[in-house]
């Protein structure tokens, strides 16, 4: 079985935004949770497992705003994997979702993003996906500073509804401690994401570090284009493997 993700990133959840009103004559590069853009994002991601094995997950991932306020929006997530620990290396479809995602209680000094996402047991494959249909929620906390920096913690758990009787059960928790810094070149863009992620089914606690680099190309398709680097360390005796990275482009406002 593949050690899927139902753990939240902050960099990967909250780049599903664009930038917010503390930074409205900056371009947009993804990193401010508080104001909701349509984008369409690519993204490959290998994580390094335990026991010598590997998993290789393309993404595709369409969101788009709703409502007139576009304080709402949607996500549509479609995977395709390839995880080597049954000898099989081909890629196949993985757990599709849907998340839905609304901004609240928004002001200068920051505001809540509340996220709620249904992931779909639709793997081709056991090891592809976890055998569950999956709730995921999260809630997040933003806060503005005046030198431009976010901080944004998010609280994220995910529970399995129903699914295969023979696989285990999804019952998850991370705390995110998402940091954006204020960079001189606003096309550049760094978030640092510490978590704290606990397997409630297994009893296993581990511990996350991400850190995305980002460049705003420039205009693309009607919007703006930006790749995405992300290297990510895991610690702890509990942890599913020792590093990962993934690698992005997306096309945010158009």
């Amino acid at each position: 079985m593949r050690p899927v993700n139902v753990f939240a990133s902050g960099a990967a959840l909250l780049l599903l935004a664009a930038s917010g009103a503390h930074g409205e004559n900056a371009p947009d590069n993804g990193t401010d949770p508080t104001k909701l853009n349509r984008q369409v994002q690519t993204t490959w991601e290998r994580l390094d497992l335990k026991g010598g094995f590997r998993s290789d997950t393309l993404k595709v991932n369409y969101t788009t705003p709703l409502g007139a306020k576009q304080d709402w929006s949607v996500r549509y997530r479609v995977p395709l994997a390839s995880v080597d620990v049954r000898g099989e290396e081909d890629y196949g479809l993985g757990d599709a979702s849907v998340q839905v995602a609304h901004v609240l209680a928004l002001n200068r000094q920051g505001g809540w993003v509340i996220l709620g996402e249904m992931i779909l047991d639709t793997a081709s494959r056991d090891e592809l996906g976890t055998g569950k249909n999956v709730l995921k929620g999260t809630l997040v906390k933003a806060w503005f500073f005046n030198d431009g920096a976010i901080f944004a913690p998010a609280l994220v758990h995910s529970e399995s509804l129903w699914g295969d009787d023979r696989r285990r059960d999804v019952r998850t928790t991370s705390m995110d401690f998402y940091f954006v810094p204020k960079l001189k070149d606003p096309r550049n863009l760094i978030t640092v994401d510490p978590s704290i992620n606990r397997d409630w089914k297994s009893e296993k606690t581990f511990l996350g570090l991400a850190v995305t680099y980002g460049r705003v190309l420039g205009p693309a398709f009607g919007g703006r284009g930006i790749i995405t680097v992300k290297p990510t360390v895991f610690a702890g005796g509990d942890r599913p493997g020792d590093w990962g990275l993934e690698v992005g482009y997306k096309v945010i406002g158009f």
